[in-house]
């Protein structure tokens, strides 16, 4: 009996593992971009019938009703994306692989989103505020009263909005091991896209070794016939998410063929890193010994 294997690494570079929190709050987004959008056309219209000047009330709602239908697109962009991988396969997730479902693109959203919410506040405040002062007549009473409450409403919203992200964002930053792993698989995919390593069906590999077409020489589980597998630039073939794990661990086939090296390997930038910083101290201790031994002699 084939044991299940766990969650590809390369599913890890997606932009909803790095940012969880906007993730769990996308679809809040969603449903308050919707209502706020409904909101504003409704004051527009109300404003275009019954308020004067109508032309400045109009204008006014212009820059809200901008800002949040780009969060509602933005919001549904992620969300779109985030249903078209999490259905998908891991081989069909590598191939679908974009900037949409990168890490930086969430972390920009989250920030834009903030942002967002943030210039809401503020204009729906001025809004109310504005509504507050107006001298309206009995005709125009309906027509304030709802762009008031409607502006003091989002008001409330954007503000929660804004209290969620200061007090429960949590950045995820990327150094250290981190930042070595992720670069890492920035460079499996990229071996992906470059077709260094094919995704093909197990049953139409070509290798050498009769046994790599029927066996999974990693986990030792049998391919089936259908089964979509990563097969490398040798010839042999793996389990796509045995071979990705691999590949982290050690830049080589398991059978020790080679595979093409990362051009730009951060570990030399760490090391490169290192050793500057062993040679500013070196000389600092020097500067400080030689002012020691001059003090010495003048005294």
């Amino acid at each position: 009996m084939t044991t299940p294997r766990s969650v590809d690494p390369v599913m890890t570079m997606m932009g909803w593992y790095g940012e969880p929190f906007l993730l769990n709050r996308l679809k809040y987004h969603i449903i308050e971009a919707v209502l706020e959008v409904s909101s504003i056309t409704a004051c527009m219209y109300v404003s275009s019938i019954q308020l004067t000047p109508h032309g400045l009330f109009i204008r006014l709602l212009c820059l809200p009703l901008f800002v949040v239908v780009l969060k509602l697109c933005w919001a549904l962009l992620l969300g779109w994306g985030y249903l078209r991988m999490k259905r998908a396969d891991v081989p069909t997730a590598i191939r679908r692989m974009g900037c949409l479902h990168s890490r930086s693109y969430w972390s920009c959203s989250v920030a834009m989103f903030t942002c967002f919410s943030c210039l809401l506040m503020v204009w729906h405040g001025i809004i109310f505020f504005l509504m507050l002062c107006y001298q309206h007549s009995l005709r125009q009473v309906v027509a304030v009263r709802i762009l008031m409450s409607s502006s003091l409403f989002f008001v409330v919203v954007n503000w929660l909005f804004w209290r969620d992200f200061v007090g429960n964002y949590k950045d995820v930053e990327d150094q250290g091991a981190n930042y070595l792993r992720l670069h890492k698989l920035e460079l499996l995919c990229k071996l992906y896209k470059t077709k260094v390593i094919n995704i093909i069906r197990a049953c139409e590999a070509e290798v050498e070794h009769g046994c790599g077409a029927r066996v999974c020489t990693i986990c030792l589980e049998e391919f089936a016939p259908t089964e979509m597998v990563a097969q490398m630039q040798c010839g042999h073939i793996f389990h796509t998410t045995c071979a990705n794990k691999w590949l982290l661990e050690d830049w080589r086939c398991p059978f020790r063929c080679p595979v093409e090296e990362p051009r730009d390997d951060p570990k030399e930038h760490v090391q490169a890193w290192s050793a500057e910083e062993g040679e500013a101290s070196t000389s600092i201790e020097a500067t400080s010994r030689t002012t020691h031994d001059l003090e010495v002699e003048d005294a």
